[in-house]
């Protein structure tokens, strides 16, 4: 059984230095510490990728609080469940004692009732986390509305000639490529110009 402690902060200008100290002072050897500077968007950073391919069934890892594994609820549940239920990694978050499955290992059938309601904890963190940003997000929208910002795709309008060429093309009379050639577009610009056009997200005034 061997002790993992990682250490993450976001930016260069931070310092894990108290994250460090607290890993000495729980005995952590200097080879089992993982430090990173790096965003808690996802888990892709390297020293935690390197610390994980180490692992194995009975290692504990301890980080000092839950947000230094990331800062997405959701992807920290998922990867809870990988390091707990797969690996057989113990997992302790010091400023949350709740969060410690060291604790339930000789509790006799309890450790998974233990485990599941740890789950069951960081799935309702991350519901909530989802919906605080749906939130905050409808928030924003209101007040930018409130102030005069439109959202949705800016309205094109079409020139004659655009609109003479897709109905030639419509008719048959001309080919696509001709098309594209009298309106001077590419192949992606012309059909997604067609496609605004046809559902209304452009003007179907001609004279405009």
């Amino acid at each position: 059984m061997r002790k993992f402690f990682y250490a993450r902060v976001s930016s260069k200008d931070q310092s894990p230095e108290r994250q460090i100290i607290t890993a000495k002072e729980i005995g952590i050897e200097d080879d089992y510490i993982f430090i990173e500077k790096a965003s808690g968007k996802d888990f892709k950073r390297p020293e935690y990728q390197l610390m994980k391919r180490m692992f194995r069934e009975g290692d504990i890892l301890y980080v000092k609080s839950l947000d230094r594994l990331g800062r997405n609820k959701q992807m920290i549940l998922d990867e809870w469940q990988e390091l707990v239920r797969v690996k057989k990694v113990n997992m302790v978050v010091m400023d949350m004692p709740l969060l410690d499955t060291t604790k339930y290992k000789d509790m006799n059938g309890l450790e998974n009732l233990i485990s599941d309601l740890i789950l069951q904890l960081l799935s309702y963190m991350a519901e909530d986390e989802r919906k605080r940003i749906k939130e905050r997000q409808e928030e924003g929208i209101r007040i930018a509305i409130n102030n005069g910002v439109k959202f949705g795709r800016k309205r094109i309008i079409p020139n004659n000639n655009f609109i003479s060429a897709y109905g030639e093309w419509k008719e048959g009379k001309i080919t696509a490529l001709k098309a594209m050639e009298l309106v001077d577009m590419k192949a992606n610009t012309f059909y997604r110009r067609v496609k605004d056009y046809e559902s209304g997200l452009v003007s179907l005034s001609p004279s405009l």
